[in-house]
């Protein structure tokens, strides 16, 4: 950016800045002729070119290497920490302390704090270690538990293991759903928190809900909380396939055989890519001005095709969005949203660079573990003719 930015008007340099005397010219003639006066000018000239480059010059070098770090290498803006801003609820076994910006995505945790404090009966921390192992034995599919949604209470069973991670596991509950049995009990909360958020970015993601899970142990009955999905296995009847970068080959047999580009488009030429891809620049861009991190575990995009919701109706057969989702870690919990105000430039780049990748992979062979060459080269061109040109942050 060029012209001044709001708030901050244009810099007018003095009026004498053109005449400075202590330019590098003329400190080179000022030593030149210093030392010419009492030797000769040839003397003087040497004498004046050995003092500029020890001294101005490492100077220079010094200036060069605090410039280069500010353009290329910042450090990604974290906020301070303001204080919470969700309400206290009264009786509530379990206070969700955080601060949220945006009104509308404060206004759903709300509504999800009243839900959770009327179904949580303890604290996670009362519950018995022998309760939650009587709680592990309905992942064997023969224990029903009770699953309290905002639209009523349910008995389900866990049927098979849908996939998961190291702090969390999905389960299928029958009619295309799934429950997540967490680790963590933070965790289900910051997922709900940035998927409200994401969704008010208008960036698709999947579409959790806050859940209770109850069951009974020697008498007494206990509850946690946690969420429910929609099963990955229900996307391709919506014409979409999601690229779980945990779990890259499941898309294999729901894709049967499909590629990314339309028939006959040759994936070297670069703008055959452009209606694909688009949609999926313009999700990557908003993320990274909004300060969400969506790589590693939350690395994930969904290939949607016509007639899907997300898809924009455009040409292109299929077109790639952002899916981001698993943003929460078992170690540390959100205290804000978002957590930072905004990311550097190069870290939009990686980002890009690696959702393509994944892109090209389905394009190349999804089967494969490594792209040959000249598919990694497609992969880097792409970045590049895709990047934000300009220093935009």
């Amino acid at each position: 950016m060029t012209g001044p930015t709001a708030g901050n008007p244009a810099l007018n340099p003095p009026q004498n800045a053109h005449n400075s005397e202590w330019t590098c010219v003329s400190w080179f003639k000022k030593i030149s002729d210093a030392v010419a006066s009492k030797t000769s000018r040839f003397f003087g000239h040497v004498v004046a070119a050995v003092v500029t480059v020890v001294t101005f010059i490492p100077s220079l070098g010094i200036d060069l290497v605090y410039a280069a770090k500010s353009l290329y290498d910042r450090k990604i803006t974290k906020l301070q920490a303001p204080a919470p801003n969700l309400p206290v609820i009264p009786g509530a076994k379990v206070q969700w302390r955080r601060y949220i910006h945006d009104d509308d995505v404060k206004a759903t945790m709300e509504r999800y704090d009243r839900f959770l404090a009327e179904n949580l009966t303890h604290h996670p921390n009362e519950i018995p270690e022998a309760a939650y192992q009587q709680l592990n034995e309905a992942t064997k599919g023969d224990m029903p538990i009770e699953l309290i949604t905002e639209d009523g209470v349910t008995t389900v069973k866990l049927h098979k293991e849908l996939g998961g991670g190291g702090s969390k596991t999905f389960y299928d509950i029958g009619d295309g759903q799934a429950l997540a049995m967490i680790r963590a009990p933070h965790q289900f909360y910051d997922e709900l928190m940035m998927q409200r958020y994401l969704e008010k970015l208008g960036i698709p993601t999947n579409e959790i809900k806050p859940a209770v899970i109850r069951w009974e142990f020697e008498g007494t009955t206990y509850t946690i909380a946690t969420y429910i999905a929609p099963s990955f296995n229900e996307y391709p009847k919506q014409n979409a396939f999601v690229l779980d970068s945990k779990a890259p080959f499941n898309i294999t047999d729901q894709l049967n055989g499909k590629k990314v580009l339309s028939a006959g488009q040759k994936p070297f030429i670069l703008e055959n890519w452009d209606e694909v891809l688009n949609p999926l620049v313009n999700d990557i861009r908003t993320l990274i001005d909004n300060g969400v991190f969506a790589r590693h575990d939350s690395l994930n995009a969904i290939l949607v095709g016509k007639g899907n919701k997300f898809h924009s109706g455009g040409q292109a057969d299929f077109e790639v969005r952002a899916f981001p989702f698993d943003f929460s870690s078992k170690f540390e919990q959100y205290d804000q949203l978002p957590v930072k105000k905004r990311l550097k430039a190069k870290e939009e780049e990686r980002t890009l660079r690696a959702y393509i990748e994944q892109v090209v992979f389905i394009q190349f062979d999804t089967k494969k573990c490594t792209l040959p060459k000249e598919w990694e080269d497609l992969v880097t061109d792409l970045t590049k003719r895709y990047r934000r040109r300009r220093n935009f942050l």
